[in-house]
């Protein structure tokens, strides 16, 4: 019985040192993997935190760019259009209105004889003795600027009567032999006028 126990005994130390020699080795080699698959995701899921953080920053970034890239545009785009609209105002309202106000009393047969009378003074000041031709607009009546001309200043027209001419309004006087035209026609007076108060035209309507 003694012997058998002590059989038992030797089978229990061997599988002690089987146990011992096999099973933890093989514990312990398990233990370390799984700590090294542990460390290893743990750097791999901190690997992909930052990346995405990256992505993340990168995407904020090129919204940002975008952003500004968009509101630089949309600011451009907007003065663009405002300087079209000025430009749409000036040449639709201001320019129309201006040439009205200064057609209408350069067709005037008066008027368009106190020019000619004032040029032909001016240019006898001057001593020339150039011929001189006068045209009006068609529009006017020849005949009527004629009988309110002066005599002295019919005489020194070349043909002793203004001609009529497609302007719009006021004259145009031609020194012949010098090839010189005197343009006081309606359009030649409008632009001169123009350069002079568009600016104040502008500041009224859209501001200094």
């Amino acid at each position: 019985m003694k012997g058998l126990e002590t059989g038992k005994d030797k089978v229990k130390k061997i599988c002690e040192a089987l146990k011992k020699e096999t099973l933890e080795p093989a514990r312990q080699e398990a233990d370390e993997m799984k700590a090294a698959a542990k460390r290893e995701a743990d750097a791999i899921i901190a690997r992909a935190k930052d990346s995405a953080e990256e992505m993340l920053e990168s995407a904020r970034r090129e919204i940002e760019r975008q952003k500004q890239a968009f509101q630089a545009s949309l600011s451009q785009a907007c003065q663009q259009a405002l300087n079209v609209l000025k430009e749409k105002i000036e040449h639709q309202l201001f320019n129309p209105i201006l040439h009205q106000w200064i057609t209408k009393p350069l067709q005037d047969p008066k008027v368009v004889a106190q020019l000619i009378t004032a040029i032909v003074q001016a240019v006898e000041r001057e001593g020339l003795n150039a011929d001189l031709t006068a045209f009006i607009a068609a529009s006017i009546p020849a005949k009527e600027v004629n009988q309110l001309l002066a005599s002295e200043i019919l005489q020194r027209l070349k043909e002793k009567s203004v001609l009529l001419s497609p302007i719009g309004g006021g004259i145009e006087v031609k020194l012949v032999q010098d090839h010189i035209t005197l343009d006081l026609s309606d359009a030649a007076v409008a632009e001169l006028v123009a350069n002079y108060i568009r600016k104040d035209f502008r500041e009224l309507i859209f501001g200094a």
